[in-house]
């Protein structure tokens, strides 16, 4: 028997689960639904990648594209002004900020909605349909049973995988991205390999390099690449048409990634940036990569991936300037190869050893410990949190073939096993990428969030949920 009862259970607190929140209250005012939303968290709002109060830590996109609403552009910039008016469309401002951003939005949407958002804070560890009747129950970690008739699943990102296998010694010597905590509490003069050259990477480097003694850090990825910067004075990028110089999808990567290059070599001559080029090619992206075949998306996954991200996701100028630095000091060698052993050694370090990229011979490091940012995963294995696996174990999703996330409908409703959508199941945040490819950045994930809420809406106007056991009360 279930404790408790409620039409809509919004399964986590980051910010794809708070704007959900925010769009389901606007947009089903009418109907009067009451919502659920539950995390682990105290205080929802802020997530993994907003809860820190380090304001060192930047946006890697300017203000003038992360406003929470795709239909009032300038909402954050407004609220950065109230703090600052020197704060514009091209600022970069601290993820803490905009983490209390996303928390003040929360607070005042449910202000404007009284009684009808709870915050619950606990974690889904399964997800049920209910036989013979509609809707699920979900099992939290605390034991409690909750019976939800709409199920929105805003799940984060997983945690990262590590390309070795890690016994205890060696496993000890291993530091999550996040873990500030811990890499605060190396020897100041202790050497550290970062594994992994990406925005997660870039974040741990400022953090262990924030003390006056200087250390030996070395990172690590398989290409050794890093992500490039912003231009100063960045604006919004424009709508523009699709963009006739790639011929019509579907596309081979090669010619897509050959007619991409002419266009920035044409733009170059005008005087125009590469980033211009990027970014009015962005709102069809998901179009390019959905009528991409399988063997394609597989062949840009091996091949250009890496290259199209670390232009595509770039970093604040004045971060770019601090790793600029950082690199020139000598204290920070950046390396491209696969890591291919490891082991803990009698003097409490650990031995590491990689074979550098286009080189027959393995080098070796030793090394106080690694930070694993390899970036987060998308498959769902036995690495996934419970609730994921036991839905695909279930059958109540599918897991794309490229280990992309799972598969989605049109409607954001996750495809069971059956080759279906999941009644009363939805599914936003980044494991949409398998669909959208675009799916991780703000820009994007808002208009996720307030379509699915608008979806949502109409199912409920045209199959009125039930009053829950404490309106019958």
């Amino acid at each position: 028997m279930t404790d408790d009862s409620t039409p809509i259970l919004i399964i986590g607190g980051g910010f794809s689960g708070t704007l959900t929140a925010i769009h389901l209250l606007r947009t089903t005012t009418g109907q009067a639904a009451s919502i659920t939303l539950l995390d682990p968290a105290a205080v929802p709002g802020r997530g993994l990648a907003y809860r820190g109060n380090d304001d060192n830590l930047l946006l890697n996109v300017p203000a003038g594209n992360m406003s929470a609403f795709a239909d009032d552009p300038s909402h954050f910039v407004e609220f950065c002004q109230q703090i600052d008016p020197s704060f514009n469309v091209g600022s970069f401002v601290s993820r803490r900020l905009y983490g209390r951003y996303l928390q003040l939005n929360l607070q005042r949407a449910m202000a404007a909605n009284p009684g009808r958002l709870r915050l619950v804070q606990d974690q889904a560890h399964a997800v049920h349909s209910r036989p013979g009747k509609d809707g699920f129950t979900v099992t939290l970690a605390s034991g409690r049973l909750l019976a939800a008739q709409h199920v929105v699943l805003a799940l984060g990102h997983q945690v990262p995988g590590f390309p070795l296998p890690l016994p205890p010694k060696e496993l000890e010597k291993v530091i999550e991205p996040w873990d500030f905590q811990r890499m605060s509490q190396l020897p100041g003069d202790a050497p550290v390999l970062i594994l992994g050259t990406g925005h997660t990477a870039v974040d741990a480097l400022f953090q262990l390099t924030q003390q006056a003694r200087p250390r030996r850090i070395w990172m690590l990825s398989r290409h050794g690449l890093l992500p490039h910067a912003h231009r100063l004075n960045p604006v919004p990028p424009a709508t523009s048409q699709y963009p006739t110089y790639l011929g019509e999808a579907p596309l081979r990567v090669r010619t897509l990634l050959r007619e991409l290059r002419k266009e920035i070599a044409r733009k170059a001559l005008a005087g125009c940036d590469w980033r211009d080029v990027l970014n009015q090619l962005r709102p069809h992206t998901p179009r390019l990569w959905q009528a991409m075949p399988l063997v394609e998306r597989q062949r840009f996954l091996r091949h250009g991936m890496a290259f199209w991200d670390i232009h595509r996701h770039r970093l604040a100028p004045l971060s770019a300037d601090r790793l600029q630095a950082l690199k020139e000091s000598d204290e920070v060698q950046v390396l491209g190869g696969r890591l291919t052993n490891m082991r803990a050694t009698s003097r409490g370090m650990l031995q590491v050893q990689f074979r550098p990229r286009c080189q027959p011979r393995e080098q070796s490091l030793e090394v106080a410990a690694i930070i694993n940012c390899t970036g987060p995963r998308m498959s769902i294995g036995s690495h996934s949190s419970p609730l994921l696996q036991q839905l695909a174990r279930d059958g109540l999703l599918v897991p794309d073939p490229n280990k992309l996330g799972v598969l989605i409908d049109d409607h954001y409703q996750p495809t069971c096993s059956s080759g279906q959508a999941t009644p009363g199941l939805w599914y936003v945040g980044p494991m949409l990428k398998a669909q959208h490819w675009e799916a991780i950045a703000v820009p994007e994930l808002r208009g996720h969030t307030q379509r699915l809420a608008q979806h949502l809406a109409r199912q409920l106007a045209i199959y009125p949920v039930l009053p829950t056991q404490a309106e019958l009360a």
